[in-house]
């Protein structure tokens, strides 16, 4: 997927994939004539972390949603330090537990933020 293709590309995901086959094995295919990186292919890679996470943040309500998350595989921890909801600064920390994800806040910067997470 996304992350194995950014792993082979060291960090430095391509404007574009291409249909070439490759074995179950092998890396990813370059194509041949993509940019590397690509402005928006590399903040892409923070939508990708928001779709993955679940990450909703509603700034009317001060609030954050996590519904569903999920971790790639190989990763078992994810801390988004310093994540400003209005005037509060929360890190919100991802943590894989046999088969779940959980999810939880820690409020060691300034002020409060409700947390809603929906498995």
């Amino acid at each position: 997927g996304m992350f194995e293709a950014a792993v082979r590309f060291n960090m430095r995901l391509p404007e574009l994939f291409c249909g070439f086959t490759r074995a179950a094995s092998d890396s990813p295919v370059a194509y041949p004539v993509a940019c590397l990186p690509q402005a928006w292919s590399a903040g892409s890679a923070f939508m990708m972390l928001q779709a993955c996470l679940g990450i909703r943040v509603d700034g009317w309500k001060r609030e954050i949603t996590v519904e569903r998350p999920r971790l790639p595989i190989g990763i078992d921890n994810i801390v988004i330090r310093h994540l400003a909801i209005g005037e509060a600064k929360v890190d919100l920390i991802f943590e894989r537990i046999g088969d779940r994800v959980v999810c939880y806040l820690d409020h060691r910067h300034e002020g409060l933020v409700p947390l809603v997470v929906r498995s």
